[in-house]
């Protein structure tokens, strides 16, 4: 069990989440499930709820322990967690003077559970583990048995979110404590076409930091089996602020704003987004300050002179912020704006000096997972290598406080952030058009909209959101 998991929901939360699917009266007969359950905080709160319902409803404790072993159901995979479980839920019994209960709670992992029950009530905190993070057994069980998770790198909780809504009862209903980012992310974009037809409300912890070792952003989501009006209900729990949304203005990305007037160009249309090389060993290729010196045929690092001719400037977000300077060996010429990859023994011929360099860090090169293509000095990704040799801007892709954007001469190559060039020759805006809509408070107002957040008030964009800012006029 992946430790980092577990981590359980705090008790304003769990009220939180009972409330919003109204588990809060006539409780009896009506099956609820905490799929994720630890060591039973939020099933602890969902037992006494359920006693005293019943109590309030005149029900004798027989008849409620009996209810008890019906209706509440719950999965933990961690034995420990699962015995801990047990344990808090019989202290609910002790203290409401009622005998054991022979209770449905399962030492199981959820998404391997077969049995055939649909339940009422929903409630959770799903565990949070991304695509990497899982062995490939896992990986590939879940991508063959859950169709929100059949195509690209997604995350764990999307199977629990799918597996939860088919367990659902025709009158049934979920709230899931989510990261915010499953709204935006690329590979969270079957998961949202799937909830369509059951989301009816989101509460939004936009600027609370609800769990104090994770640094994800969260949200309260809620889904019925009986949603009676096409409208998503948007609350902004930190400001305070609803809107209504309807579900068929929900697009590619789930932005929670009233619908502006609507811009007459798109970015994209006149300008190339993309992210960076990728070297995918920067130890190797990056020269930083005080690493080199420069003689006047190349330079010296340790006790290698690598050739002028293979060595180009290169920037990054951060190092043009702090006003550093770095060098990169960059092993690849051009023709007429083209890439040229050098003949099977021609860069070591030509360079021995940084063929001999690079040599020293060929057993991590050799472990790269490079494309098939590239030789062992070449970058592990050919992303880039042509559209990068002109003259360009740069912006990192995460955004804090205010879109910083840096102009980049034809021979840099920065390798972080995403770099931004004209399209075509016939564009009508240029590089200096580029800047004023990038540094305007339109585009500062749009990203902090469609980022996905990360840390504080930082949120990360992609190189496609860029593309689809829409705007007026340039002045």
């Amino acid at each position: 069990m992946n430790k980092k998991c577990q981590i359980f929901t705090p008790k304003d939360y769990v009220e939180e989440l009972l409330n919003s699917v109204g588990y809060t009266q006539n409780l009896y007969g009506k099956k609820i499930l905490e799929n994720s359950c630890g060591d039973g905080n939020i099933l602890t709160s969902v037992v006494q709820r359920y006693i005293d319902d019943c109590k309030a409803n005149g029900l004798s404790r027989t008849r409620i322990k009996n209810g008890l072993e019906k209706d509440v159901y719950g999965i933990e995979i961690d034995e420990k967690q699962y015995e801990r479980c047990l344990h808090n839920l019989n202290e609910i019994l002790t203290q409401n003077n009622i005998k054991k209960v022979k209770w449905k709670i399962y030492n199981n992992d959820y998404l391997h559970w077969n049995e055939n029950v649909e339940f009422q009530y929903i409630v959770g905190n799903p565990p949070y583990i991304t695509y990497s993070e899982l062995n490939k057994n896992e990986q590939l069980y879940v991508k063959n048995n859950f169709k929100t998770c059949a195509k690209g790198k997604f995350d764990y909780c999307y199977a629990f979110i799918e597996k939860s809504i088919r367990s659902l009862a025709a009158d049934g209903k979920m709230s899931y404590l989510v990261p915010s980012s499953i709204f935006k992310t690329v590979f969270g974009y079957n998961l949202r076409i799937f909830m369509c037809s059951y989301i009816s409300e989101i509460k939004d912890y936009t600027q609370v930091k609800i769990f104090d070792k994770a640094l994800v952003k969260s949200s309260i989501m809620i889904l019925n089996k009986q949603r009676e009006q096409n409208v998503l209900k948007y609350r902004d729990m930190t400001l305070g602020t609803q809107i209504e949304i309807p579900i068929e203005s929900l697009e590619d990305k789930w932005l929670f704003s009233e619908k502006s007037e609507k811009r007459q160009h798109r970015f994209g249309d006149y300008f190339k987004v993309s992210h960076v090389v990728a070297t995918l060993l920067n130890k190797a290729y990056i020269l930083p300050d005080g690493t080199y010196r420069e003689v006047e045929n190349g330079f010296i690092c340790g006790n290698h002179t690598i050739e002028r001719e293979i060595v180009k400037s290169t920037d990054t977000p951060r190092t043009l912020r702090y006003n550093k300077h770095e060098k990169i060996i960059f092993p690849y010429t051009y023709n007429n704006g083209r890439i040229v990859h050098f003949a099977d023994g021609e860069f070591e011929r030509l360079y021995p000096g940084a063929a001999a360099y690079l040599n020293g860090f060929r057993e991590d090169l050799d472990k790269r997972q490079s494309d098939n293509s590239a030789k062992w000095y070449e970058y592990g990704r050919s992303q880039a290598l042509n559209d990068i040799n002109n003259s360009k801007l740069l912006i990192s892709t995460v955004a804090t406080n205010d879109i910083d954007v840096y102009e980049l001469d034809q021979e840099c190559i920065p390798y972080a952030g995403m770099y931004i060039v004209e399209k075509g020759d016939t564009n009508k805006y240029t590089l200096k058009d580029a800047i004023k809509i990038l540094r305007s408070d339109e585009f500062k107002e749009y990203v902090f909209k469609v980022g996905i957040p990360i840390s504080g008030r930082s949120v990360r964009i992609t190189s496609k959101d860029v593309e689809n800012f829409m705007f007026d006029e340039v002045i």
